[in-house]
């Protein structure tokens, strides 16, 4: 391949111009930690964390360190990631299954369904499902105790027991 300087110079412009940018920033930072005496590392993961996490699935208080705060968080996040997997590959069947239906209503239901969602920007949905569907759960000391064995408050927390709002 012949490259001529014209064609890939533009290109190695826009790396060395990133390049220094990124390291203008680094030095800026560097800068700015060390006139405030933080150090630069990782050594405060062994530090307490002084917070504690609502919901873990490894034994976490406030007295554990900012590795373990990290651990929780990633242990979390994986829990909630495998369970949405879960429910989108049972629930995007189920839909895919009846797009392919030839019953008309169950047809035309499911590609309303997938036009709608897909239709609507991720970010919206999002703050429909957490200002709309999520603050209208009660409040936990509004809170009554039925039959089921979990809670939603309106934090999304899950408790011990499954409560219903006053009505």
């Amino acid at each position: 391949m012949n490259f001529k300087l014209k064609d890939i110079l533009p290109q190695l412009i826009t790396v060395v111009a990133v390049v220094l940018v990124f390291g203008f920033f680094a030095n800026n930072a560097s800068i700015n930690m060390e006139n405030r005496g933080i150090d630069f590392g990782f050594g405060f993961l062994s530090q307490a964390a002084s917070f504690d996490v609502q919901f873990s699935l490894i034994d976490y208080d406030g007295s554990h360190s900012y590795f373990r705060a990290y651990l929780v968080g990633l242990l979390n996040t994986l829990l909630v990631s495998v369970i949405g997997i879960i429910f989108a590959t049972i629930l995007g069947v189920i839909i895919g299954v009846a797009r392919l239906s030839p019953n008309y209503l169950i047809n035309q239901f499911a590609a309303f369904y997938v036009e709608f969602f897909r239709n609507i920007p991720l970010l919206l949905q999002i703050f429909f499902w957490y200002f709309a569907a999520l603050r209208a759960l009660p409040l936990p000391q509004n809170a009554e105790p039925i039959v089921w064995q979990y809670l939603y408050d309106h934090q999304g927390s899950l408790r011990s027991n499954f409560y219903l709002g006053k009505l």
